[in-house]
């Protein structure tokens, strides 16, 4: 890496946009005009002659035969006559640059001149990312994320910066559903970000741990003298420096290490679309069951997915426990089933003794009539399959058919041999019956 400079220039110059400006000098007797110029790494000088014959030459001092030694070289190679462009050339490397005419006696009658080429320095980090061509979709994801005034700050930052490749490698499926929540979209991001100082390439060491903005760590392993990863992902352009901080371009999204030993529950409560499945496991008392050691498959509704229900319907199951029991049961198998499980046709034998069947095209996944739009399996205890419905009970254990009916009172619980029991019993297996008739099977989330 400590020898990429020109490969990192060059890199910026097909990446920033930054505008670049073409500088006229005149050729005219004994003078250019004018003689001294600042300029920026990109920008472009003209040389016109407008009298006499003249030629721009940047490799030898004709006065004094040595070499100019110039940042890069540039000679016109050739004269040319009143009226003609004498010579033009863009400036790719920093640094100052000296020149003259070597027609006859013109250098030494005070035909010389300087450029002084300096680099365009981006006021941030987000600057670099914002003019670069190959981060379109992080910058998306940071304005999404409403993190452009962090990282606009003061700093310094070192930013990892996945490329637009690198982002269209991750399921669009599940990109699309991290970037419509900021709640998982932030964490991500700032996994990108050290804020504790500029770490630039030559600072990094094999096994060196640099600390993330959301609390985790990235590894960084040497591969060889000039190629360095972090975690996964491989450093392809490094050093891009911002008056803020430095940009690394990786190949790579980072992900964030889960938490340790997160549950299906974790999941829930953690996402910011299962506020009213989180209050219903609350209120089931099955927070601790299935923060247990599973495996649980959980089929977890979203909030639009409860609103979605008959008015009434979801309150009314909230003031019967037995009721909002049975229908969260109903979401959870009792193992471990991988997106690549549910095929058509599958059967599948919830906790509370009923069943939801599979439908798969190929495209997309329906257990019953809800579909599934996520799946998450980032628990140590199972996995969380997003849907978009309520999954309801099969006849004659309705939920829907209890909620609506209006005088329904308790009478008492039996066991699988027919036995009365307490409502609390440790049986797996209880039946509540109610005064209408209605016959509801529970699976006993304490046994």
């Amino acid at each position: 890496m400590k020898n990429s400079i020109l490969l990192l220039q060059l890199f910026l110059f097909a990446t920033l946009s930054v505008q670049s400006e073409t500088i006229q000098v005149t050729a005219q007797n004994f003078s250019y005009t004018p003689a001294n110029i600042t300029i920026n790494v990109g920008d472009t000088v003209v040389w016109t002659n407008t009298g006499g014959t003249h030629d721009v030459n940047g490799t030898t001092n004709s006065i004094t035969g040595n070499p100019f030694d110039n940042p890069e070289d540039f000679d016109s190679e050739t004269t040319n006559t009143i009226g003609s462009v004498i010579y033009t050339h863009i400036f790719t490397l920093a640094g100052e640059y000296n020149y003259d005419c070597s027609e006859g006696s013109h250098a030494a009658n005070g035909m010389v001149g300087t450029i002084n080429v300096q680099n365009v320095i981006p006021a941030t980090v987000f600057d670099i990312i914002e003019q670069s061509t190959a981060h379109d979709t992080l910058e998306i994801a940071i304005i999404q994320a409403e993190l452009v005034d962090a990282l606009s700050g003061d700093g310094p930052f070192t930013v990892f910066a996945p490329t637009d490749a690198a982002f269209a490698a991750v399921d669009p499926l599940l990109f699309q559903a991290i970037l419509a929540s900021n709640d998982i979209l932030a964490p991500i991001l700032l996994h990108h970000v050290h804020g504790e100082g500029t770490v630039l390439s030559s600072d990094l060491m094999d096994g060196m741990m640099v600390a993330t903005l959301n609390n985790d760590q990235l590894t960084i392993t040497q591969i060889n003298d000039s190629t360095f990863k972090v975690d996964d992902a491989t450093i392809i352009i490094a050093d891009i420096i911002a008056e803020n901080g430095v940009v690394h371009v990786i190949d790579v999204v980072l992900v964030p290490s889960p938490p340790e030993d997160i549950t299906v529950v974790d999941i829930v409560v953690n996402s910011p679309d299962h506020n009213t499945l989180e209050t219903a496991l609350i209120a089931a008392d099955l927070i601790e069951t299935l923060s247990g050691e599973g495996p649980f498959t959980v089929f977890a509704p979203t909030d639009a997915a409860f609103d979605a229900l008959p008015a009434g319907t979801l309150d009314a199951l909230l003031a019967d426990i037995p009721a909002l029991t049975i229908l969260l049961t109903h979401h959870v198998y009792g193992g471990s089933l991988e997106d690549t499980d549910l095929t058509d046709g599958l059967s599948i034998l919830t906790l509370n003794d009923d069943n939801v069947t599979v439908a798969n095209d190929g495209t997309s996944i329906m257990i019953d009539d809800a579909m599934v739009t996520l799946s998450v399996n980032q628990a140590d205890n199972g996995i969380v399959h997003i849907i978009d419905a309520v999954l309801t009970l099969e006849e004659p254990t309705s939920i829907d058919n209890l909620l609506l009916e209006s005088n329904i009172v308790y009478m008492h619980t039996i066991n699988l041999l027919g036995e009365k029991v307490e409502r609390e019993s440790n049986d797996k297996v209880l039946i509540d019956i109610y005064s209408n008739g209605t016959v509801i099977k529970r699976y006993n989330s304490n046994k």
